[in-house]
């Protein structure tokens, strides 16, 4: 596609008389409509009475109509378009309109071109549709010239045969006898026909005679059948008063069922619906609940563990030995390494030291259910220790741990 190739166009369409003004932009982007719309105006600028395929609202259409006009111009006017490119609707489809524009353009620049004395064409622009009957005519002349042809070809052949004939009959004597038979037997076929043709007028009476009464009899029956079918609508059968009752109730209640299944269904919607969102908020409560849980629990720990390494609390002979014990696995591990250690013997008898007084406090049973829950481990191995370990401590803790008062 170039510039001077939709330039031409645009100027050719408007020199052609094309009744919409064509912009150089239409063609930018495909434009089948547009270019539909030429295609028949230019297949009718050669022939008006042309069957072209007229629609383009689908595929099949589109392919249809191009077809059919590249069809009509490669048989008419002997131009071959490229049917992919029509069916593009782009630039390049202006190189195939241009073929067609371009032809008439130059028709009509070359009737312009002939003086006014020889000008034969009473209109400047070029006119085809006058010439359109003669072509016709023309086309059907040619064919009953090629018919005539073949058939006085084919009479020519047996001009031996039947001269021979022709002269043979010219040249015999005609004998008076022979005439008068032939006369005679002429006279008699036409008296037998003329016979022939009264009796079927007479007889044609005589059977309009029976038409008329077969005609009168079948209006008989006409009528009285119709006066039977008056009868019997008038007549009502013995249980249609029942049967339009019960029609009208079973259309009612099929109304009321139908009207009642669509409640019924909607409920039934509903009630889904109602069962899934409470058991999402059933799901979410669980789920903030374990967040809670998890969080008073670490809390709690945390807590434990603070107390646990304090100072005060964790060497004072005070302290419940529960409480010690339990922190002991929620610790650091190099920390509560040093307090299990500490808190085990020298491992000669595997004996475990307890820590605490001798009343029972119920708020240290309390505290070991709930710490029970959330330090739940192995007590054996943070309570059994070798000596080698003990050695790591610090003296000072292993000297406090052993002179404990609380040691039995």
């Amino acid at each position: 596609m170039s510039y001077r190739d939709l330039r031409n166009f645009t100027e050719m369409m408007r020199a052609l008389g094309y009744n919409r003004l064509i912009s150089m932009e239409n063609f930018r982007t495909p434009n089948f409509p547009l270019v539909a719309e030429v295609l028949l105006w230019l297949t009718r600028r050669f022939e008006p009475n042309a069957d072209i395929h007229s629609d383009f609202t689908t595929e099949q259409d589109r392919v249809m109509l191009v077809r059919s006009v590249a069809q009509f111009m490669a048989i008419n006017a002997n131009i071959k378009l490229n049917t992919k490119w029509l069916y593009q609707a782009d630039g390049y489809a202006v190189k195939e309109l241009l073929k067609i524009s371009s032809l008439l353009y130059d028709a009509l620049r070359v009737n312009r071109n002939v003086p006014e004395q020889q000008d034969i064409m009473t209109s400047s622009a070029l006119d085809i549709s006058s010439r359109l009957a003669d072509l016709k005519l023309t086309r059907e002349l040619a064919s009953r010239i090629t018919a005539k042809g073949a058939s006085l070809y084919q009479l020519l052949g047996k001009e031996a045969q039947l001269r021979e004939e022709r002269l043979a009959s010219v040249s015999a004597q005609l004998e008076l006898s022979a005439v008068e038979e032939g006369l005679k037997e002429a006279v008699e076929g036409a008296k037998t026909s003329v016979v022939t043709t009264k009796t079927a007028i007479e007889n044609i009476s005589a059977t309009e005679s029976s038409l008329d009464n077969k005609i009168e009899k079948r209006q008989q029956d006409l009528e009285r059948n119709h006066k039977r079918l008056q009868t019997l609508r008038k007549v009502r059968p013995a249980f249609l008063e029942e049967f339009e009752r019960l029609e009208v109730d079973l259309r009612r209640l099929y109304q009321d069922y139908i009207a009642r299944f669509r409640c019924v269904a909607y409920l039934e919607q509903q009630l889904e619906d109602a069962e899934l969102a409470e058991h999402e908020r059933i799901e979410l409560r669980q789920a903030e609940t374990r967040k809670m849980l998890e969080k008073m629990r670490q809390e709690e720990a945390l807590k434990l563990l603070d107390d646990a390494f304090e100072p005060s609390s964790l060497y004072d002979p005070q302290t419940p030995s529960s409480l010690q014990t339990r922190l002991e696995p929620s610790a650091k591990p190099s920390t509560v390494a040093k307090v299990s250690r500490v808190r085990t013997s020298t491992g000669t008898t595997g004996a475990r030291r307890v820590y605490g007084g001798m009343n029972v406090d119920e708020d240290d049973s309390l505290d070991d259910d709930d710490s029970d829950l959330l330090l739940d481990d192995d007590d054996n191995s943070q309570l059994l220790a070798s000596e080698d370990d003990l050695e790591l401590l610090d003296p000072s803790v292993i000297k406090a741990s052993e002179q404990s008062d609380d040691d039995f």
